[in-house]
């Protein structure tokens, strides 16, 4: 991996168990909670977490479809989580994304990076979804 490949990175401190965290990347009706949410979108997620499973989440907003797809290539609960992410309406090409978890206390630690494809401002978005869940 080369650094400029890198588009999003965010460390994160969780008031939750590393389960609970863990839940919330996987179980769709948690990830339809806050993954691509907004206030004013419905969402629809599917979700088959184990290697070379898919998961989908469909976005509904002003008349809009959105879809974000990919695979798990890495799935080891309750601490490590990787998967590609390919959302066509709003940038070319696969983002790769890669999530650890640590226990910290009675918290979590939550290491996200986001390399390949994304959206000029991915760091900024990330951010402000990870900030809300």
């Amino acid at each position: 991996m080369v650094a400029s490949d890198i588009r999003a990175r965010v460390k994160l401190s969780i008031d939750a168990d590393t389960q609970s965290v863990f839940d919330a990347w996987t179980d769709p009706a948690l990830m339809e909670r806050w993954l691509f949410k907004s206030p004013d979108n419905k969402l629809s997620a599917r979700a088959d977490p184990r290697v070379g499973g898919a998961y989908s989440i469909t976005e509904q907003a002003a008349g809009r479809v959105i879809t974000h797809d990919g695979i798990y290539t890495i799935v080891d609960p309750p601490t490590r989580l990787a998967f590609s992410l390919v959302v066509p309406q709003h940038f070319a090409g696969v983002a790769h994304i890669d999530i650890q978890i640590r226990q910290v206390g009675s918290g979590s630690r939550l290491d996200f990076m986001a390399r390949g494809a994304g959206p000029d401002d991915a760091q900024q978005i990330w951010e402000g979804m990870l900030s809300i869940s």
